[in-house]
């Protein structure tokens, strides 16, 4: 009896010890740069995980005594080193990364890349997800929260059914629609136009009148007769606010001022963030935003109401993969919010197979 007792200690600690293995999946491209994908990466080492940075274009698994491997290009400082014809011949060393052994059991997908389907990314990008949360692995948005976030006009939807606080806002149901869409918004001008589908501040725009409205409606439709385009009024601020959420906690909070000379707040667009602190109404309602998407990390953003202790925000969307670098640098004196992040995913309630 007294030669196991020390293998049952050194077994609980090493149980205690043990952490997850995380891929990164992502897509770089020219004007989207894998920053965030970089930095993810970067913490994780610090913290001792094994890491995969992986790009979904020339993405394939394999199996090997029934354990599943993933093969991707290398990806040095947030470039993909994509394969070029001289590289493909005989004698060459291998164009792929070490192949990265994933287990539903202890692998964490985090999903930042797959795009659109048929827009910004391949359909069997996003169709190797479903094979995965089919499979049983853990992915950092599930699907589920991909398609309601991805979608404005989805996302407006949902914010409907859960009770929370918008914007007015009508949809654009064809070319010739407009003055149908303005009589429901019921809101003076200027106005915001999006498109459902559009991210960074790109595809949002400030109209001053009808006769612009409608102009810029059949213009979009021309390039593009599947659009979808909604109407919101304008909320008169000087900033808005990100709120980093990740399970039922909020790792951190940064408000983003409108860019001068513009109506957007979008780091993107070159706004400048700065930490900010929640009402205890502004928290409850972005913890009930994120519940409402399925989302286990995510960025909702809002626009404070004036009275923040009373009145309740006006949430704008939620974003199923929040850019990570404005606001690690925003709220660089509160610690690593990506550590803070990748810790708590350490809680395994807040798995798939939990």
């Amino acid at each position: 009896m007294m030669t196991k007792a020390p293998k049952f200690r050194e077994f609980i600690t090493e149980a205690k010890e043990e952490s997850y293995r995380l891929v990164i999946l992502s897509h770089d491209s020219e004007d989207d740069a894998n920053v965030s994908g970089e930095l993810v990466k970067t913490a994780a080492k610090k913290l001792g995980i094994k890491t995969l940075l992986a790009d979904f274009r020339g993405l394939f698994t394999h199996y090997e005594s029934n354990q599943q491997f993933i093969n991707s290009f290398p990806v040095k400082e947030g470039k993909t080193e994509y394969p070029v014809a001289k590289s493909m011949g005989r004698g060459q060393d291998s164009i792929y990364e070490k192949p990265f052994a994933i287990s539903p059991e202890n692998t964490l997908l985090m999903i930042r890349g797959v795009g659109r389907p048929g827009l910004s990314g391949n359909h069997s990008w996003y169709d190797k997800c479903k094979k995965w949360e089919h499979e049983g692995y853990t992915l950092i948005n599930n699907m589920l929260c991909h398609d309601l976030c991805s979608d404005k006009v989805m996302t407006q939807i949902i914010f409907d059914r859960h009770d929370l606080n918008t914007p007015k806002t009508s949809l654009v149901a064809h070319s010739e629609d407009t003055e149908r869409a303005l009589e429901e918004l019921d809101s003076e001008f200027p106005i915001i136009l999006k498109t459902a589908t559009g991210t960074n501040g790109i595809g949002v725009i400030l109209v001053e009148s009808a006769k612009s409205l409608q102009s810029i409606v059949q213009l979009l439709y021309r390039e593009n007769e599947f659009i979808d385009i909604i109407l919101q009024e304008q909320i008169k601020t000087d900033y808005d606010v990100r709120v980093i959420i990740c399970g039922d906690e909020i790792i951190g909070v940064m408000k983003r001022p409108i860019v001068e000379g513009d109506f957007r707040s979008n780091v993107a667009q070159g706004s400048e963030p700065v930490p900010h602190k929640l009402t205890e109404l502004e928290k409850k309602e972005s913890l009930a935003a994120a519940k409402a998407v399925d989302g286990t990390l995510v960025g909702v953003d809002f626009i404070p109401a004036k009275n923040r202790e009373k009145d309740l925000p006006y949430f704008l969307e939620v974003n199923n993969v929040p850019g990570l670098s404005g606001i690690q640098e925003a709220l660089k004196s509160q610690g690593d919010i990506i550590e803070k992040t990748l810790t708590k995913l350490q809680d395994r309630s807040l798995w798939a197979n939990a």
